[in-house]
């Protein structure tokens, strides 16, 4: 007795295993069939999953096609080598933006330091009593 994998059986009952070219978009076709029944049976879970896989699988195809085709155009219009040599900016300039980015953080720290700075009075020396609210009145 040989044993045989899920995908072997399926394969065994749709019949594209051995397939002619001729026949095999109507043996794919049965297949998908019998795959979306397969999800079916395993209730509005199965049928998410299946349909959620079909909608990656093309989006993915999309953005490779996309990607693709940007990379044509861009190869059609030789932006290439114009993007690699366009320098960013000077180094001066460079050093400025990050010393004044390192000013205004810095700066920042100290405001937010001197505003969260609470002074506490000191305790007093002894509890405060009515007596002494009775001789401020009188």
């Amino acid at each position: 007795m040989t044993s045989t994998t899920k995908s072997d059986q399926i394969r065994s009952t749709t019949g594209t295993a051995g397939a002619e070219p001729a026949e095999r978009p109507r043996r794919a076709a049965a297949s998908a069939l019998l795959g979306a029944a397969s999800a079916a049976s395993k209730g509005p879970a199965g049928v998410g999953l299946l349909l959620a896989k079909k909608g990656y699988g093309l989006a993915r195809k999309q953005a490779a096609q996309r990607r693709a085709a940007t990379a044509e155009h861009i190869a059609r219009a030789n932006r290439t080598t114009a993007l690699v040599t366009a320098e960013s900016g000077s180094r001066r300039t460079r050093k400025f933006l990050l010393l004044g980015a390192a000013a205004a953080v810095v700066g920042g720290a100290v405001f937010l330091v001197g505003r969260r700075r609470n002074e506490v009075p000191p305790p007093a020396d002894v509890p405060p009593s009515l007596a002494d609210y009775d001789e401020a009145s009188s």
